[in-house]
């Protein structure tokens, strides 16, 4: 009979934990991926070098040296928020960030996807902008990118100042770094509250 109640006990607890262990995972699906910080926030940039899909090299650190806002993405061709994202970054990409200047410059990392795949997406969507070929996954790795897309905010003087998992827009992207210029001493979790708050007012057209 003890042996029994035992028995019982063990079996309550083990399904009581495995309710608990679903209902946490639950949890963690349904929030935001932007909840919890990148770790690259507040540190400098890790800096990489390759080629891009059109041929030509790429540097990091030689755009970081300039001293303007770099906008860095990293997507794969079979994510499908990337399909919906790909217009409003080629936007940016054409209106902004391929002028001369000081305004944001924008990378484009794809991640581990053969070059001719990346040309016929970039062909699909009219894409213009040069995107940088992570065929080893080593750039993505070395900025903690855990699914697609991501984009980073980088400051003048090479800081990671936010990471956001999801798709942006090019309206967002501008209005975020003026934000992010504007409040240089904000912690982690403000920028993501600032964030919120830039992307519902750049959506409402505010």
């Amino acid at each position: 009979m003890v042996l029994k109640e035992k028995n019982k006990t063990g079996l309550y607890l083990a399904i009581a934990g495995l309710l608990i262990f679903t209902g946490l995972m639950v949890y963690a699906l349904r929030r935001d991926a932007n909840y919890v910080p990148s770790q690259l926030v507040g540190q400098v940039v890790p800096t990489f070098a390759g080629s891009t899909a059109q041929g030509s090299n790429f540097e990091l650190s030689k755009v970081v040296a300039q001293g303007r806002w770099v906008v860095i993405n990293f997507w794969s061709t079979t994510c499908v928020v990337c399909r919906k994202e790909a217009p409003e970054l080629e936007r940016f990409w054409r209106e902004v960030a391929s002028k001369p200047g000081q305004q944001p410059y924008f990378v484009s990392v794809n991640i581990q996807d053969e070059v001719s795949d990346i040309l016929n997406y970039q062909k699909e969507f009219s894409l213009s902008f040069p995107v940088v070929a992570d065929r080893s996954g080593k750039i993505s790795l070395d900025f903690g990118v855990y699914g697609t897309p991501e984009t980073f905010f980088v400051d003048p003087k090479g800081i990671v100042r936010h990471r956001v998992a999801g798709d942006v827009d090019r309206d967002t992207i501008l209005a975020f770094v003026d934000w992010l210029d504007k409040n240089p001493s904000i912690t982690p979790q403000q920028a993501i509250e600032g964030f919120g708050q830039v992307r519902a007012l750049s959506t409402s057209g505010g």
